[in-house]
């Protein structure tokens, strides 16, 4: 079991890393309960990377490459990196502190439920979008779930989240990337105060519950999450905390759930599911965790010197345009002329949300208006 642990670390490691490969696309060929988890559990560590540097996301990190990337551009983006780490290890610890409250409100979920909570998120994306852009931010997100729908329902296409995450929220990002010829120099961290150290804490508990929470309501993400943590509380590193506390949260209680109650959360999850794979008690689960997170910042802390020396060898520009490029021949690999079309559409959308400066939070309607009336 340590062995397959350990294995699935370095697929992880291998699939945070790497621009445009998500873990699902590994989770997909199959493996044991522990390297399957480990992969999952390392990716959320380190998906930061990429997101924060070349602007290519997840589900669960899509809403925080903006503020992320203001950081980079004010040379902190070395901090974004140690953030995240501490936030998603801070979800670990947290996660058995909630187990019994999650264990309660899993045995009470019903998919009605769901879609009231889905219908409330969608009026709460509206009405708490600035004054005098609610029209915008309504038609953004009328424009993303008809996207949804209609690539929901198309049963050929192999990878649609792929496409339709890529384009909604990481090619918009990379476009404003290509412009840039270096990428400006990353100053060294300092050392976190005592009252930073107690926000980190704060954001990470309150992520971790609502990381509880997305993991039990369907189209409740890490960023919708994160945007009401930090609804009354400004500022780029609490929003990101939060992010990166749900996403590793989201991650490692839809794992739980599935012990619970069978359900399939995460697209590793469904990997387990389509093994057959024997689950091991809540307890390995907890401690496995603990374990892989240990090493997932230990990881991250070593490789983000090298990761970024790498960056700074290259024209910034040239490879923001590389990383473009291999994006869409990933989605023609995927999915040909059909991913293409997905991939070309959502990044309209994405870039039409920042072109009317409306929060891209709203382009989850690519999931919500779907789960209301599929």
């Amino acid at each position: 079991m340590l062995w397959e642990l350990l294995k699935g670390l370095l697929m992880g490691t291998f699939t945070g890393l790497t621009p445009g490969i998500h873990v699902n696309t590994l989770a997909g060929m199959g493996g044991s309960f522990c390297l399957l988890f480990a992969m999952g559990l390392t990716h959320t560590f380190l998906d930061t990377f990429p997101s924060t540097f070349l602007g290519v996301p997840d589900e669960g990190t899509a809403l925080s490459i903006l503020p992320a990337h203001k950081l980079v551009l004010a040379g902190r983006g070395k901090e974004v990196i140690i953030l995240a780490l501490w936030s998603s290890f801070l979800a670990v610890l947290f996660t058995p502190l909630l187990f019994p409250l999650y264990r309660f409100l899993a045995a009470y979920y019903s998919p009605s439920l769901g879609k009231a909570a889905v219908a409330f998120l969608l009026l709460f994306l509206i009405a708490t979008e600035k004054k005098g852009r609610k029209v915008q931010a309504s038609l953004v997100i009328v424009l993303s779930g008809i996207l949804g729908v209609e690539v929901l329902r198309e049963s050929r296409l192999h990878e649609p989240f792929y496409h339709l995450f890529t384009g909604l929220f990481g090619i918009p990002v990379i476009l404003m990337g290509i412009r840039s010829i270096s990428l400006p120099e990353q100053g060294k961290p300092g050392n976190l105060g005592r009252n930073e150290v107690a926000e980190l804490v704060v954001f990470s508990f309150i992520g971790t519950f609502l990381g509880m929470i997305s993991s039990l309501l369907p189209a409740f993400t890490a960023s919708m999450g994160a945007t009401i943590a930090t609804l009354f509380s400004r500022g780029e590193k609490k929003f990101l905390t939060a992010v990166y506390s749900i996403n590793t949260a989201n991650f490692l209680f839809g794992v739980l759930n599935y012990t619970l109650t069978g359900r399939t959360r995460n697209g590793v999850v469904v990997a387990m599911e389509r093994e057959g794979l024997a689950v091991p008690s809540v307890g390995f689960i907890l401690i496995s965790a603990l374990f892989v997170g240990s090493l997932a910042v230990l990881f991250g802390l070593r490789l983000m010197g090298p990761y970024l020396s790498l960056l700074n060898r290259i024209n910034y520009g040239l490879a923001n345009s590389l990383v473009l490029a291999f994006l869409v021949l990933l989605s023609g690999y995927f999915d040909g002329v059909l991913g293409l079309w997905v991939l070309l559409t959502s990044a309209g959308i994405g870039y039409l949300a920042g072109a009317w400066r409306v929060r891209r939070t709203n382009c989850m309607g690519v999931l919500m208006v779907p789960i209301l009336i599929m």
